[in-house]
């Protein structure tokens, strides 16, 4: 199989995976569309009429992404128009959220047409390498702080550090909290060796790389400050 490829991100070519300048030159080529793109604003709808028409004549269309990429309308008419072969789809633009919910698409009826519940993550495989991701991030996160992957405390991918000491501060996002971190860490003459920040709209979450082990004083003085709802030394 010739595999060919397009991203909004310049990537290299990968094995026998080859890069598109652009994503019309993709759907010209390419037999086999399949979509790996997250649901964004920018995403929403992308496979649309003038989409289609760009592909191949005969080509099949695969989404396992997200539903709301897809205008289910314009591809039931590619579809009965014979434009495209065909669509294999496991998510929808409006999905049943409880038992008994009636599932209604433009796509149902359609020749050459699959449709699959948007159960991926619930099958066995699925839930055994989510419990062991989950279980890798968890001792990341107690190792060395790394946040990636988080839902409730903002993302940071941290380097491990030789001879340091790390210290995690969580915070509520205000103005001045950074400030107040560095004061005190001055007042116990604490050498900043590494220092990384990220926040969100309501959470800042620091890592703060040291040269000596922080004492018992500078990690108190960390929980009394105002703003602060966990402080943590790592190692």
């Amino acid at each position: 199989m010739q595999v060919i490829f397009y991203d909004v991100e310049p990537k290299l070519s990968l094995g026998n995976a080859k890069a598109c300048k652009n994503i019309n030159d993709l759907l010209r080529q390419s037999d086999i569309v399949t979509l790996h793109v997250p649901g964004t604003s920018a995403t929403r709808n992308m496979v649309n009429e003038s989409f289609l028409r760009k592909m191949k004549k005969g080509s099949v269309l695969i989404n396992l992404s997200r539903g709301e990429v897809m205008d289910e309308k314009a591809i039931a008419k590619a579809i009965s128009e014979k434009h495209i072969a065909g669509l294999a789809a496991d998510v929808f633009g409006d999905e049943p959220q409880h038992k008994g919910d009636i599932f209604q698409s433009p796509l149902q009826n359609l020749n050459n047409v699959l449709l699959t519940p948007h159960i991926g993550g619930s099958t066995l495989e699925a839930q055994e390498n989510i419990g062991t991701d989950v279980a890798g991030k968890i001792i990341r996160y107690l190792e060395t702080g790394n946040s990636m992957g988080s839902v409730s405390v903002p993302a940071l991918n941290l380097p491990l550090q030789q001879s340091a000491h790390r210290i995690l501060h969580i915070h509520r996002n205000v103005p001045g909290v950074l400030s107040e971190i560095n004061t005190i860490m001055s007042k116990h003459k604490a050498n900043i060796l590494g220092q990384y920040l990220q926040t969100n709209n309501t959470i800042g979450y620091v890592a703060v790389d040291i040269d000596k082990k922080a004492s018992s004083g500078l990690i108190s003085d960390l929980k009394n400050s105002k703003e602060t709802i966990r402080v943590r030394g790592v190692y």
